[in-house]
C-alpha cells in the first residue's frame, strides 16, 4: 500500500484524516509544520500528500515543489478552508491532483485517495 502524508496545523485534521486512511490500510504520517513535512519528506517515499494551503501561506508553491522533490509519483490534494476559486488562484499554475475544501467527508477522503493512488474499487455490480 502506498504511504501518504497529512500537513495540517489542525490536530483534529491530522487525526481525523490519519484514521480516515489508516482504516483503509494506507501507512500515514502526519506532520504539524512544513519543516517536519520536508524532513518526512526527504526519509520516505510517498504517493499522496495532503498538504493544507494556508499552513504553507505565500510559500505554498515553493514548498509543494520541495515536497515532490524525490517524490515522482506523489500526487498533492491541497486542504483549505478557502473557497474553491481563491485556493485556485492562490496555486496558479502549480498542478495538484484537487483541491479539497474543508470540512471534508470521510467517505470523500476515501473515494479520493483511491483514485488519486489510482486503486478505485471496482463496482460489484458490472
Amino acid at each position: 500500500m502506498p504511504r501518504i502524508l497529512v500537513l495540517d496545523d489542525e490536530k483534529l485534521i491530522r487525526w481525523s484524516l490519519k484514521q480516515i486512511l489508516s482504516q483503509e490500510g494506507y501507512e500515514v504520517d502526519t506532520a504539524a509544520t512544513t519543516d517536519e513535512a520536508l524532513r518526512l519528506s526527504h526519509s520516505k517515499s510517498y504517493g499522496l500528500i495532503f498538504a493544507d494551503l494556508e499552513i504553507c501561506g505565500d510559500q505554498a508553491m515553493a514548498l509543494y515543489g520541495q515536497l515532490l522533490a524525490g517524490q515522482e509519483k506523489a500526487k498533492i490534494i491541497v486542504l483549505t478552508a478557502l473557497a474553491k476559486e481563491q485556493a485556485e488562484q492562490t496555486l496558479g499554475d502549480f498542478k495538484t491532483f484537487l483541491i479539497l475544501e474543508k470540512p471534508f467527508v470521510s467517505e470523500n477522503i476515501k473515494a479520493v485517495a483511491q483514485k488519486a493512488l489510482g486503486l478505485a474499487r471496482e463496482d460489484k455490480n458490472q
